[in-house]
C-alpha cells in the first residue's frame, strides 16, 4: 500500500513532514525505482530467456511488449513528476 500512499499524499500536496527524511515526491520515486529495477527488467529478462529456450509464441511477445511499456511508462512517469512539481520548478 505504500506507493498508493504516496501517491495519495502527492495528489494532496502533502509537504515534508517535520524530522522525515525525504519528501513525499522523493519517495515515490526511490520506490518506482525500485520496482524498476528489481522487479521490472529482470522480469523482461527472464521472459525473453523463456522465448529463446522455448520458441516464438506470440503471446509470450506479447508478454514481452507489454512489460517493457509498463517499464517505460514508470520511467516516464517518475521524470513527470519531477518536470511538473512547483517546487522542483522553481530551480
Amino acid at each position: 500500500f505504500k506507493p498508493a500512499v504516496d501517491a495519495y499524499n502527492i495528489a494532496k500536496g502533502k509537504k515534508q513532514e517535520q524530522g522525515s527524511l525525504l519528501d513525499p515526491l522523493a519517495e515515490l520515486t526511490i520506490i518506482k525505482a525500485i520496482e524498476i529495477f528489481a522487479e521490472s527488467i529482470p522480469g523482461v529478462v527472464i521472459q525473453l530467456m523463456a522465448i529463446i529456450t522455448g520458441g516464438d509464441d506470440v503471446a509470450a511477445w506479447v508478454s514481452v511488449v507489454v512489460s517493457a511499456l509498463t517499464t517505460g511508462y514508470g520511467g516516464a512517469v517518475i521524470s513527470y513528476d519531477y518536470d511538473t512539481d512547483p517546487v522542483k520548478r522553481e530551480f
